[in-house]
């Protein structure tokens, strides 16, 4: 069984944070324009807390979280914010980019972030979709959401769904191994490589939030 190392982890960690701060800058610099600009009641933003939870089917992500920190439960909650920018739109839909960092893992005492970058677009009904990378402590995969936003008074509460499919990867094991040669009378060594294709797994994850609808 293959686990991964903590230098593994950590460079994963930097990568993510990383990551992070560029997204956070990015989002910085994108400004509404006033060709973009919604009329009426049109869900413009909704930046904000995010908080649910994600369940992980067996694969080699559960497999690494069990070898490196003793976790046997393929659920986990998620805590995290989604940052996001409308690049255009009318009055029936719009164009967005949307970040989303999560935190997982803090029921179990653990630390496991993850970052999305998706592109979508929403309607006027409050139905959404969206599609992107996401980078993980398992790699980099592809994210699909969908979801549906709640207005209550001036509340804005959405409610969404994320998945991230399972992938077929492969990996290189370079085996060592020492033996006793009689008819030499030493020890040899030898050397193989092999190869092992596995899958990831796949993560089902469901949140919710809120935030303020503009006056």
């Amino acid at each position: 069984m293959h686990s991964l190392t903590k230098p593994i982890i950590m460079k994963k960690l930097i990568l993510i944070v990383l990551s992070f701060i560029c997204v956070e800058q990015a989002f910085s610099q994108i400004q509404y324009s006033n060709t973009n600009t919604v009329a009426g009641n049109f869900i413009q933003n909704l930046s904000g807390p995010r908080v649910g939870f994600t369940v992980l089917t067996n694969g080699e992500l559960t497999e690494n979280l069990n070898d490196e920190f003793g976790l046997n439960s393929n659920l986990i909650t998620q805590f995290g914010y989604q940052f996001e920018k409308q690049i255009m739109g009318d009055d029936n839909v719009a164009g967005l980019v949307e970040g989303i960092l999560f935190i997982g893992g803090l029921e179990h005492g653990l630390f496991l972030p993850s970052l999305s970058g998706m592109f979508g677009a929403r309607f006027a009904s409050g139905y959404e979709f969206a599609i992107g990378p996401n980078v993980s402590l398992s790699g980099a995969s592809l994210i699909l959401g969908f979801g549906k936003t709640i207005q209550a008074g001036n509340l804005n509460i959405p409610i969404s769904f994320g998945w991230v499919p399972s992938t077929k990867r492969q990996r290189t094991d370079h085996l060592y191994e020492e033996y006793y040669d009689e008819e030499l009378g030493m020890w040899l060594s030898d050397t193989q490589d092999v190869v092992e294709v596995f899958k990831t797994g796949h993560r089902f994850t469901i949140t919710i939030g809120f935030n303020y609808r503009s006056r």
